[in-house]
């Protein structure tokens, strides 16, 4: 295990699921962690158990779409722990506004707006203010979280596989922007992962589709997906940078007919 000791980290949409399990796994290696989302009482949850484990945590609830909110975040971090080694842009929007974002005849500006506040402007704050302190020590990594919806086209969330696309492209430019001053930045783009809230709002038929799709034994969960993360963040990912990992199961993988291959090639061995 990374010792993080000495090193903080920002933590974006920490409430619960992925953001939850990374913010508990770093404070576990040893970093001071600054966690934020909305939720006040989850996240005061999440930051009672790293303190509970003897962990040094700073909780600051603050909305990762308002420009000033998310400068308020960077300078508590700064204030509280005198430095920022790794920022990981964890918050989405999308179960807000997932029924309003369909396709780009229907969904409606204010959906549109919301998603690529948090989704893409939310990293680009956060980026932007977080920069400067990382380099009073020398430098910093960032990991922008996302999804492999800003890789396929669908039916639906229209302007949430827009937003994700844009997130990585923001990766890639600054990544190569601020290489040389001492910042890394790469992206981790997820498949479907059972966090609790997954669990509780897919049904079984639709858990068997993507099972169908997946090219190992079972689902992804938040574990999975922290693992990448924090790799990503820290030190041993140093020869890292300017690139997107996926963490899909295979899904991005194989080609869309996969789950029906015995028909589509049915002179394919099983």
């Amino acid at each position: 295990m990374i010792d993080w000791n000495g090193k903080v980290a920002i933590v974006t949409g920490a409430a619960q699921g992925v953001g939850r399990t990374v913010s508990l796994r770093l404070a576990e290696m040893g970093a001071s962690v600054v966690i934020n989302d909305i939720q006040e009482e989850k996240l005061e949850a999440v930051g009672e158990e790293i303190a509970a484990g003897g962990g040094s945590v700073h909780a600051v609830v603050a909305d990762v779409g308002v420009q000033s909110e998310v400068e308020k975040l960077v300078a508590q971090a700064d204030i509280t722990f005198g430095r920022i080694d790794s920022l990981i842009n964890n918050a989405v929007a999308y179960g807000g506004v997932e029924k309003a974002d369909v396709n780009v005849e229907i969904t409606p500006d204010d959906a549109w707006e919301r998603t690529f506040a948090v989704n893409f402007y939310g990293a680009v704050w956060a980026t932007r203010y977080a920069i400067p302190v990382m380099q009073r020590s020398g430098g910093g990594v960032i990991v922008n979280v996302g999804s492999t919806s800003g890789f396929s086209g669908d039916t639906v969330h229209v302007a949430y596989a827009a937003s994700m696309a844009a997130k990585y492209s923001l990766t890639r430019s600054v990544a190569t922007s601020h290489g040389k001053r001492g910042i890394r930045v790469n992206a981790v783009a997820s498949g479907l992962i059972l966090s609790p809230t997954a669990k509780q709002n897919l049904s079984p038929d639709k858990l068997e589709a993507y099972n169908a799709n997946l090219l190992v034994d079972d689902f992804g969960e938040t574990s999975d997906l922290a693992s990448v993360i924090t790799f990503l963040a820290g030190p041993e990912s140093r020869y890292v940078t300017g690139q997107t990992i996926i963490v899909d199961g295979g899904f991005q993988a194989h080609q869309p007919w996969h789950a029906q291959n015995h028909i589509v090639h049915p002179q394919a061995p099983i």
